[in-house]
């Protein structure tokens, strides 16, 4: 194998275990709440509450951690991501009570914070395909989220949820120390320059990207926020008359809404790679808008299609996205960029949270969480229509 090659393959192999642990580690909470309800006799909007911490510094710390990596080098703050992030989930499996959660809570997303800007950056420093590549991470960052109940369900029954935390992130403080040493003896090195060049875009493409790039990705991160959060607890009380209290059944149910619904971060990518980023995006937040409003009027076995579709919208999007921030940034300012993507969930993500602890009811359900998330995708939908017009490839591989 070539350096090129192999530098590529170690690259994305840590990138997307990244993208993986990343969305197992802070979804598993979100499964461990239903069993806090009863060990510590706080209501669930308390304890989803107790996240907004955590959910705030992963976006207010994403700026600070892509210029990081644009003078420090991306491996070094993977490293940190990895140590950090799994040493935060150890704590949190430690914690006697809501103040010291709320502690280990927030260093998970302060570390977390690292992952999106700099994995971004350096896996489209380091690949050829980049729509495609982020695609495939795209798909690992799915299942982990689709693991997560079903990771924490199955370790809650088998000991404790204490051990929900502290096994996965013991699993991440490893896969940093590997990398750690990669680096130390030289078989991961930075690239300075992208493997494949991506097209020069106008000033006015930038200001305009940017400018749209800004309230839509806001307006995701409410919804993906949101929806993640409300996800186990949803379930659970629409399907509690066919699986009880049986939180592994329940997680395997939310794995499945996961796992179907990554299967479009391929398409996504594919159709950026080949110019047609700006009319899927279109597209999946009029099908995400159409499913979250349908929602609300459904119950039953027929919300899990439901999710699955809302599930498949966001996939199809994330890819997108990424490359639209790779597309209009320089290559020795991408990780700030990124940061600035991820930087937006210090407004979106809280609210995201808040929105659930807010609006959630025992009487109406999340009847009036997802009304107001179909309202939030429409909007996101019109603004998505001022992008700039695709670029499509020509024949001989350039784009017009």
């Amino acid at each position: 194998m070539s350096v090129p090659s192999r530098q590529s393959g170690l690259v994305f192999a840590f990138v997307a275990c990244g993208h993986f642990l990343f969305h197992l580690l802070t979804a598993l909470y979100l499964t461990v709440v239903l069993v806090l309800e009863v060990d510590w006799r706080l209501s669930y909007d308390e304890l989803v509450s107790l996240w907004t911490m955590g959910a705030l510094l992963v976006g207010l710390a994403a700026p600070l951690s892509g210029w990081l990596s644009d003078r420090w080098g991306k491996g070094l703050l993977m490293v940190c991501y990895f140590l950090g992030i799994g040493l935060a989930t150890v704590f949190c499996g430690l914690t006697e009570g809501p103040l010291t959660l709320t502690a280990a809570l927030a260093l998970m997303g302060l570390f977390g914070a690292i992952y999106h800007p700099v994995g971004s950056a350096w896996l489209v420093a380091n690949v050829r395909a980049k729509g495609k590549s982020l695609g495939v991470i795209g798909i690992f960052g799915a299942l982990g989220v689709a693991l997560a109940s079903l990771t924490a369900g199955s370790l809650i029954e088998l000991q404790s949820w204490r051990l929900a935390f502290v096994l996965p992130g013991s699993v991440a403080v490893g896969v940093g120390l590997v990398l750690w040493v990669l680096l130390a003896r030289g078989l991961v090195v930075e690239r300075t320059q992208d493997l494949e060049p991506l097209p020069e875009a106008s000033r006015a493409d930038i200001r305009r990207a940017f400018a749209v790039l800004a309230v839509t990705m806001s307006g995701t991160t409410i919804i993906f926020t949101a929806f993640t959060t409300l996800l186990p607890k949803w379930m659970d009380l629409e399907l509690a008359s066919a699986l009880g209290e049986n939180l592994t059944a329940l997680g395997a149910v939310i794995t499945v809404v996961y796992l179907v619904g990554a299967s479009s971060q391929l398409l996504g990518g594919h159709m950026g790679d080949k110019g047609a980023a700006k009319t899927a995006y279109i597209l999946c937040y009029a099908l995400k808008s159409a499913a979250l409003a349908a929602a609300c009027v459904m119950t039953g076995w027929s919300l899990v299609v439901l999710a699955i579709l809302v599930v498949f919208a966001f996939d199809i999007a994330a890819p997108i996205e990424s490359l639209l921030i790779a597309r209009y940034s320089p290559s020795r300012r991408r990780g700030l960029a990124y940061g600035f993507r991820n930087g937006l969930a210090v407004i979106g993500a809280p609210l995201g949270v808040q929105l659930v602890a807010r609006f959630y009811t025992p009487a109406d359900g999340f009847f009036w969480v997802l009304l107001s998330l179909a309202a939030i995708a429409v909007v996101v939908m019109v603004f998505s229509f001022a992008l700039p017009r695709d670029r499509r490839r020509s024949a001989a591989g350039e784009f017009a």
